[in-house]
């Protein structure tokens, strides 16, 4: 089934976005560097009041903790990636989207529920 747009109001049980790829990078004990990803099972799904994120295991965090939303477009080496970052546990996700739809949908989901968006973020979410 091809990605159409985000529904809303948001299923009871969540909506997942196709992504192809989640990688994270965080802090262990506060202040040495960690990092993990996952290109065969990643999970993004959509709630009304958070999101569900999956690289190793499953982490939930609320709207409101979104710090930033960044946008990286596609170059020589690297697929596009969208960029969250979390303040409050220093940790940061970069997701592949699965498709060009799905980039502008879930960056334009964000800006609806007020998420700081870069100028990149804003830019790639009229594209």
């Amino acid at each position: 089934m091809a990605f159409s747009h985000i529904p809303s109001p948001l299923p009871s049980g969540g909506f997942p976005l196709p992504v192809d790829e989640i990688r994270s990078r965080f802090r262990v004990l506060g202040f040495l560097p960690g990092h993990s990803h996952n290109s065969l099972s990643p999970r993004l799904v959509l709630h009304a009041d958070g999101l569900e994120i999956k690289v190793v295991s499953t982490s939930y965090y609320e709207y409101t903790a979104l710090t930033r939303i960044d946008y990286r477009p596609e170059g020589f080496l690297h697929q596009e990636r969208v960029v969250l970052r979390f303040e409050a546990d220093a940790t940061t996700y970069e997701f592949i989207p699965a498709s060009f739809a799905i980039r502008r949908g879930f960056l334009q989901f964000c800006r609806e529920r007020g998420v700081p968006l870069t100028a990149a973020a804003l830019a790639a979410a009229e594209v």
